[in-house]
């Protein structure tokens, strides 16, 4: 009987045991899910910072790429401001040679046309001392169409000037002969 005791009574001490553990078995589930939800909460923090961090660093990128286009567009507008400013200058450049050489050419032009009339007035005294009368009328004609009695003028610095009586003026030689012929010269 006393077997019977002791393992009765080693029992009811077995049974209070496992009562005892098993209380503390749920406080360390416990304990075990508030530390894996909050690893769980952190290990999500970190991705969603990642994210966000990811995203910031792609519009800086985005800036950073604009900025430098802008950048890059800055330099060749200065470049093209240069390359105009140049082109400007050679623009004034050949505009200051074309406008020298347009006055050249027109004094050059007046300078022939002036030639051509004394050519003329030489050829109307040659042709009036010889004279050939029909001629002379003929070259006044040209002379008129030409509009060349208006070269034979005395330059304005000589206007007002005396001339010796053994020179005279290639309009005054003009005007002469001219008169000569309409007075009734055969």
């Amino acid at each position: 009987m006393n077997l019977k005791r002791r393992d009765s009574a080693s029992a009811p001490e077995e049974k209070d045991a496992p009562k005892q553990s098993g209380g503390r078995k749920p406080v360390i589930v416990y304990i075990f899910v508030l530390f894996a939800v909050a690893f769980l909460l952190m290990i999500w923090s970190l991705f969603t910072h990642q994210r966000s961090n990811t995203e910031a660093l792609g519009e800086l990128q985005t800036s950073v790429s604009a900025m430098q286009e802008v950048q890059g567009l800055q330099e060749q507008v200065i470049r093209l401001q240069q390359e105009l400013a140049e082109a400007q200058s050679s623009l004034d450049q050949a505009q200051e040679a074309a406008e020298t050489a347009a006055a050249a050419q027109e004094e050059s032009a007046a300078a022939n046309d002036k030639l051509a009339a004394l050519t003329n007035l030489y050829l109307l005294e040659h042709a009036y001392q010889s004279e050939d009368y029909d001629s002379c009328r003929q070259i006044i004609d040209h002379m008129e169409r030409e509009g060349q009695p208006a070269l034979l003028t005395i330059d304005d610095s000589l206007e007002g000037v005396v001339f010796p009586s053994f020179y005279n003026a290639p309009r005054i030689v003009y005007d002469n002969v001219k008169e000569a012929l309409e007075a009734g010269t055969p």
